[in-house]
């Protein structure tokens, strides 16, 4: 019978006799349901906006955190960059840069581009160097030539840093004090070892961070900095980075979602006082008018329960995130605290509880308003009906709502877990369908948790079949990393050390499996284990590549699947005159060596077919000269040059020849990072539709 039916009979039934007890039972039941549904969704709610916020602040705390150890990774870049400069011998025909100077008066020079947007004029053509004791000090001219050296880094460190950058600048003990980008001289009463970034580096003896104030913008600053020693532990100078405060307090983000109220405070532990917590920065530190020879000093955090100060207080000793309700300034705020991992401090968010609850009110409020008009109706009709057939109403009720209430009951047990749970099915009507359908629903999310898991285990075996770090060879940086279009791939590099020749060889191997995803993952893991294993038969590339041939067309020649290779031997260390480098293909892209001293490529090719393909085919190998200073090689797969952007066009050879002449001066990593940015930007958020994988291998300059 259906529910329409169902429903019919039972007011025909309502209708006759009076219905007084029908209506108590249901004023009393409705009562009880509407306060019970108001207070559990106003629970969800609260649970649900309180793990909202928890989640936002986390996120924004590990964008805080990677913003840290960026300019705490290009600081220390910086500094060595700075010891270089001042204690190696000085390149011939290396001009002082202390013509090049320029000073607030005359601003910026006209032949010099003036960046846009920033609030002094400043340009990152040059950077600017002052002296203590005003304008009309001389500048030292070998000290001015050798920091002449350092514009190029630090026009990487701009480059990599963009808003989170303000100024880099060295200074020297003899107040000497490059900074970019240029942008005019420093007050005449500026002495950069008076300041507190200074002062505490060459204190500390390791970088630290300070908050003070700019003398050339008098704007708030995070800075980092950190003393510069030479081989014998002299000071050398220090090296310091600014970064605009504002870009440390995410309060804009969090008031778009929270509202006004929002407070985002970075905390940490009172120095000798045990419980006590300071902040070390706010929007009250922005907002003051302050002279840049002025410190901003850590306000004392209070709160009226001084346990949420000890809680804070364990939190950031621990280096543990925190959640709480606390009162501050007679205020209740929901209060989420990030630690920093490095260091005893960290983001405090406190949002108002009133923002926290009002959704959760809203739901409460309007479930309860629905309620009472529902019972409203109720009584009115009860009231003008005949009181009467209360037991054949009452059973009517029970038998419409027990349905309901076993399938609730039974989708509160999913919900928490419980996969296994099921809804009993006792009529022939919709909520037996819905019923049968919740039924057929638990077993199916079921088998995709468990493929969700297989999946996520599967990525991480084949992330630990990668190499983790690139070995080190003397004379060669080498650096290799594989990104996947899915979970898994078939893209595949390794590293292989040869023990036996005592000169540092090494196998370079690049593999890309047919397809990608599972499949490819355990045809490029079979392929791997055969490699290895063949490396104990001490085979030059060429015979390793046909005896894994020959394994794995056994296994998998029927499956029409293969897999393509280049593998390449650095015999000696792989560098000229003692060392060279032996290769063989398996239908792979050939190997590229750039030479910068000739702006010359140079692709090692060689004949062979993917392995898997014949059984009995024997590979060649091939031989070329070593690497010689500063070449470059680079070995990647097809998934690289095959990009495609959202007009459909492919990112091609060239481009990536162009990214390796214009990065050839970098280290091996750093040439790694570009290929992949470059290829990325070219897709320009296009969906990728083959894995990436490229090992660079760069001869050290002489």
């Amino acid at each position: 019978m259906r529910i329409r039916t169902k429903l019919l009979l039972v007011l025909l039934a309502l209708a006759l006799p009076p219905l007084m007890g029908v209506c108590f039972y249901a004023v009393y039941e409705g009562r009880l349901l509407g306060h019970e549904l108001a207070t559990r969704a106003a629970d969800a709610s609260r649970r649900a906006a309180e793990q909202e916020l928890a989640l936002m602040v986390d996120l924004i705390g590990e964008d805080l955190n990677d913003n840290r150890r960026m300019m705490e990774l290009s600081l220390a870049l910086l500094g060595q960059e700075t010891r270089t400069a001042l204690t190696s011998p000085l390149p011939a025909g290396t001009a002082s840069a202390a013509g090049a100077t320029f000073d607030a008066i005359d601003g910026i020079p006209p032949s010099l581009a003036t960046l846009p947007d920033y609030p002094v004029p400043a340009t990152a053509a040059a950077m600017s160097l002052s002296l203590t004791g005003g304008s009309g000090t001389r500048v030292p001219a070998e000290q001015a030539a050798r920091l002449a050296l350092l514009p190029p880094t630090m026009h990487v460190l701009r480059r990599k840093l963009a808003e989170n950058m303000l100024w880099a600048y060295v200074a020297l003990p003899d107040g000497l004090m490059a900074s970019y980008p240029g942008h005019g001289r420093m007050p005449d009463d500026y002495d950069p070892r008076t300041r507190p970034w200074y002062e505490n580096a060459v204190s500390r003896k390791k970088e630290v961070w300070s908050i003070l104030v700019d003398a050339s913008t008098g704007r708030l600053t995070a800075t980092v900095s950190g003393p510069i020693y030479d081989a014998g532990g002299k000071l050398l100078g220090v090296a310091a980075i600014d970064a605009p405060f504002e870009a440390m307090l995410p309060e804009s983000d969090l008031s778009r979602r929270w509202g006004k109220g929002v407070k985002a405070l970075l905390v940490h532990a009172a120095p000798g006082d045990a419980g006590q917590l300071e902040v070390i920065g706010s929007q009250s530190f922005l907002d003051a008018a302050q002279s840049w020879k002025t410190t901003p000093s850590p306000e004392p955090f209070s709160s009226t329960d001084s346990g949420d100060a000890v809680r804070l207080a364990r939190a950031i000793a621990s280096k543990m995130p925190e959640q709480l309700s606390m009162q501050v300034e007679g205020q209740a705020y929901f209060a989420v605290f990030k630690p920093f991992p490095d260091t005893p401090a960290g983001l405090l968010v406190l949002v108002p509880r009133e923002a926290v609850l009002r959704q959760a009110d809203s739901a409460e409020a309007a479930i309860l308003e629905r309620t009472r008009g529902m019972i409203a109706v109720v009584v009115g009709v009860s009231l003008l009906a005949v009181a009467g057939a209360v037991l054949l109403a009452g059973f009517g009720a029970r038998a419409v709502t027990r349905p309901v209430m076993a399938l609730c009951e039974a989708a509160g047990k999913l919900a928490q877990g419980d996969l296994a749970c099921r809804a009993p099915v006792t009529s022939r009507d919709e909520l037996a369908d819905l019923a049968k359908t919740f039924n057929e629903m638990a077993p199916k999310l079921a088998e995709r948790l468990r493929l969700k898991q297989d999946m996520l285990l599967a990525m991480e075996v084949q992330q630990n079949l990668l190499p983790a770090t690139p070995p080190k060879l003397a004379g060669l940086s080498i650096a290799g990393s594989t990104r996947f279009c899915d979970e898994t791939g078939g893209d595949y590099f390794d590293f292989l050390k040869m023990t036996d020749d005592g000169a540092g060889g090494l196998d370079v191997i690049v593999g890309d499996a047919t397809g990608h995803g599972i499949a490819a993952a355990l045809f490029m893991a079979t392929g791997r284990a055969l490699l290895r294993g063949g490396r104990a038969a001490k085979a030059d590339p060429a015979a390793l590549l046909t005896l894994a041939n020959g394994l794995l067309c056994e296994d998998t020649m029927d499956s029409g699947r293969f897999l393509t290779l280049f593998a390449l031997r650095l015999v000696h260390g792989g560098l000229a005159p003692g060392g060279h480098l032996e290769w063989a293909r398996a239908g792979h892209d050939p190997a590229l060596v750039y030479d910068p001293a000739t702006d010359a490529f140079e692709e090692l090719f060689g004949p062979g077919l993917p392995l898997g393909v014949l059984p009995d085919y024997i590979y060649e190998g091939q031989a070329h000269p070593g690497l010689r200073p500063g070449q470059v090689l680079a070995l990647g797969t097809d998934g690289i040059w095959e990009a495609r952007n959202p007009a459909g066009e492919m990112y091609g050879k060239d481009r990536f020849r162009e990214v390796l002449r214009a990065n050839a001066a970098a280290s091996a990593e750093e040439i790694l990072a570009a290929g992949h940015k470059n290829v990325a930007d070219f897709q320009a958020g296009a969906p990728r539709d083959d894995d990436i994988t490229l090992v660079i291998v760069k001869a050290d300059p002489a």
